[in-house]
């Protein structure tokens, strides 16, 4: 499951920056053989596999996966709230696992690879480099660090990275998102400039109120602050991100902290696949 990730990644990489997902496919020259599957009408003859046709009677072409390389960088919230959990894990530890599995996956391909941590300010910048020892020193590097800040900011985050990474490039954000809603604009610049993936991680807690009138007393764990909520109310608001990422047409993976390591890999690769049969970048 984690080599298809890895597959997956590349395939992506390939669909968002050069053009579309058959042009990506057709190539009979690459890195590593990805499929083998039926001719179709403007393959390149070079690619036939002539022993599968000679076996199956039928035209067979080698798919392989191109070498093209990106700029991949990570935006990483360690604001306090990532250290919630009601169940074995909390937010932060799943992030930790996906950050280290996508990571691992993009470097073996020689992208470069930078990452930015941040909570209400920018915490730590990595320049965008190759090398797999490289990320994955950098990974136990940003494990480990201490944030200054226990609060969120988004907005902070995203206008750093407009203004850091003028070209094109794969932005991962590993956030729940429980932030101050002010980022709607230079988040539509964000993913106007690159390719922007998030990856939401949340606790059922944080949304699983009972179906009741009343109120309940809450407490914000960046900020101390106690609040009253009104449940029948709460239930019914659309969370923030949720809209903005609609509105700007955002595809965006959701995890628990709840699941397992099997489903939220699985969660990832079916993701993977669902944009790599979409084709390349959109548009906005």
């Amino acid at each position: 499951m984690k080599r298809r990730i890895r597959l997956y990644l590349q395939r992506l990489i390939g669909n968002f920056f050069d053009g579309t997902f058959s042009s990506y496919l057709n190539a009979p020259h690459g890195l590593e053989l990805d499929e083998l599957r039926q001719y179709q009408p403007g393959d390149d003859l070079r690619s036939v596999d002539w022993k599968t046709t000679a076996k199956t009677g039928k035209l067979h072409v080698r798919m392989k996966l191109v070498d093209k390389r990106v700029t991949i960088v990570f935006l990483v919230d360690k604001s306090r709230s990532e250290k919630f959990g009601s169940f074995i894990n909390t937010k932060e530890d799943i992030q930790a696992s996906v950050l280290s599995l996508i990571v691992y996956a993009a470097s073996e391909t020689g992208n470069e690879i930078g990452f930015v941590t941040f909570t209400d300010r920018i915490e730590n910048y990595i320049q965008p480099k190759a090398g797999e020892k490289e990320a994955l020193k950098n990974i136990k590097n940003i494990l480990l660090e201490t944030p200054q800040s226990n609060r969120t900011d988004l907005n902070i985050a995203f206008k750093f990275l407009n203004e850091k990474i003028p070209s094109t490039a794969l932005v991962f954000i590993l956030s729940d998102f429980l932030a101050p809603y002010n980022y709607e604009q230079s988040l539509k610049t964000l993913s106007y400039l690159h390719e922007v993936i998030p990856i939401i991680i949340s606790d059922k807690m944080e949304t699983d109120l009972p179906e009741a009138k009343g109120f309940l007393t809450v407490q914000d764990v960046e900020t101390g602050a106690i609040k009253s909520l009104d449940i029948s109310t709460t239930l019914k608001k659309t969370k923030p991100y949720l809209a903005v990422l609609r509105q700007l047409n955002i595809d965006h993976l959701a995890l628990s902290n709840e699941e397992d390591e099997e489903i939220w890999i699985k969660k990832i690769s079916e993701f993977f696949d669902r944009r790599i049969r979409r084709g390349g970048r959109r548009r906005r």
